[in-house]
Order: structure tokens, then sequence, then C-alpha cells
């Protein structure tokens, strides 16, 4: 009996997990007044191993990426979600100077805080800059393949 309601709550801890992360239920995470989110769309070729996210905002910079804690690699189509917390960068405006620098490392490797990669497995795109509100979600869609590049696009 006891073996049952332990396998009950790790189910209903699953569930749980599931329902507060939103997998599976075709929505968008929430946005907090204290952050900007960004949606980003793959629609490139191939699977792709990291994308590195480095933003400024207002001057302050930080430096992250997309993985797979699997180390599987990131589908080419998946939707990610990357969040800017005013708090990591010491500001107090509503509305700030963002620009985010995204890298594609097209072949897996373990993550690490400089975002140093092997060079031939390193696309670097186009930054996208933009003046943003925090408590907004802005869209940019990455296109593009390991041959002829790839590139970010802001969606207005």
């Amino acid at each position: 009996m006891k073996k049952m309601r332990t396998v009950f709550r790790l189910i209903a801890a699953l569930i749980l997990v599931t329902w507060l992360s939103g997998c599976g239920t075709g929505t968008e995470p929430p946005v907090s007044e204290e952050e900007i989110m960004m949606k980003i769309k793959l629609d490139v070729k191939e699977d792709i191993g990291i994308l590195t996210v480095d933003a400024d905002i207002n001057g302050a910079k930080t430096k992250g990426g997309i993985s797979n804690m699997d180390k599987s690699l990131i589908k080419h189509n998946d939707v990610l979600y990357w969040s800017f917390a005013k708090q990591d960068y010491n500001v107090t405006e509503d509305t700030v100077s963002l620009t985010v620098q995204f890298k594609v490392v097209t072949e897996y490797c373990d993550p690490n805080y400089d975002n140093i990669y092997p060079e031939e497995l390193v696309m670097e795109l186009e930054p996208v800059t933009l003046t943003a509100d925090f408590g907004k979600m802005y869209t940019v869609t990455v296109t593009g393949n390991h041959t002829d590049g790839y590139k970010a696009v802001l969606e207005e």
C-alpha cells in the first residue's frame, strides 16, 4: 500500500510539473512585468547543437545559451523561449534598448559560461536590436542552414 501511495504521489508530481511548465498545453509561458520574453522560432534546415544568446540591455551584458540536457540536438522547427529579467541587468526602466546576438553551434558541445566553442562549428547571426518593454513578448524567427548561414528576424 505504501508503494502505491508513493507511485501515485510521483505521478501527481509529474502531472503538476507538466501543467506548471505548460508542456503539452499549446500555450505560451506567462510574461512577468519584470522580464522581457523572447520567443525564438526555429525554421532551419538541420537540427542544431546549441543556440547561444548574448544580450546587451542598456550597456549591461550577459551570455547564455540553449541546449538539450540529454545532449540531443535541438530540432530544426522547435520553439524556444528566453527571458531577460530586470534584476539580471540592474535596470529600473520599463523600456530599454535590447541587442541580442545569436550564434548557432551546429553540433552538440558541452555548454560553457563563456560561449566558446570550436570555431568551425559556430555560425554567428546578425544582431537583433529593438526597443523593448518589460512585461512583453517578442518573436524572433531563425532561418537558414549550415551551408549558407543563418539569419534572425524580429517579427513586427
